[in-house]
């Protein structure tokens, strides 16, 4: 049995959800609302200390981190396999799992927060907030919810923009580590998605193999599917 505690509006969570449906996998999910605070309440904290999503629950077994998260079901559910059979092609997917999770994420969830996230939390008084964050096991993680910072645009837009070039430089074939889709794509997944989401789509177009591959993953089918519900995604 596999149940997926998860965010609809998260990135990480995303990534998990499009492996689940590249593979096909009967799934049960929990749905944990970030902006109702339901990662900081103590059923969950004692599931993952680390108060964070997606947690994957698997035959009562509980794996942590998204990334993890994906080579786990890549592992324990073979096929389709998602990474290449080479030790070198699978160090390539890797690094992408680690480009996103050390350089995209914090960018998008910087801007995340300020077009997504902050106008919903502003219906909350302050002390409210403070309160509702007080358990939080990341102090850092926290103070994101707390003031506005509207230099997180400009700098995470450098980012994005330093990211669509490295896809164009990186696309030799039709997806990131060669012929087939796989576990590297799956880990730029959310950046395309979230690109979208949030209006930064013509960062694509000076660069044209990057937009195809957007363009082409954002129409797989398992990438559809992992998108958050109509009532349940938030609108910038």
């Amino acid at each position: 049995m596999l149940e997926l505690w998860h965010e609809w509006n998260s990135v990480h969570s995303f990534k998990v959800r499009v492996v689940l449906a590249e593979k096909e996998l009967a799934w049960t999910g929990r749905h944990v609302a970030l902006l109702k605070f339901e990662h900081l309440r103590p059923e969950y904290l004692r599931l993952n200390p680390n108060g964070v999503v997606p947690t994957l629950v698997h035959d009562g077994r509980t794996i942590l981190e998204s990334s993890i998260i994906c080579q786990y079901l890549d592992e324990q559910f073979p096929q389709p396999p998602l990474l290449p059979p080479d030790a070198y092609g699978r160090a390539r997917a890797l690094a992408w799992l680690n480009y996103f999770d050390a350089v995209l994420h914090p960018a998008l969830r910087a801007v995340s927060f300020e077009l997504l996230y902050r106008p919903l939390l502003a219906a909350l008084p302050r002390e409210e907030l403070e309160r509702k964050l007080a358990s939080h096991p990341d102090p850092a993680r926290a103070r994101d919810y707390l003031g506005r910072l509207p230099e997180n645009v400009e700098e995470a837009t450098r980012v994005f923009a330093a990211a669509v070039a490295r896809i164009e430089q990186a696309l030799d074939a039709e997806w990131l580590t060669g012929a087939q889709f796989g576990l590297a794509d799956v880990a730029i997944a959310p950046f395309a998605e979230r690109l979208e989401h949030l209006g930064f789509s013509r960062l694509w177009q000076p660069h044209p193999k990057a937009q195809d591959w957007s363009e082409r993953l954002l129409g797989r089918p398992s990438v559809i599917a992992a998108r958050a519900p109509a009532q349940f995604r938030f609108s910038v």
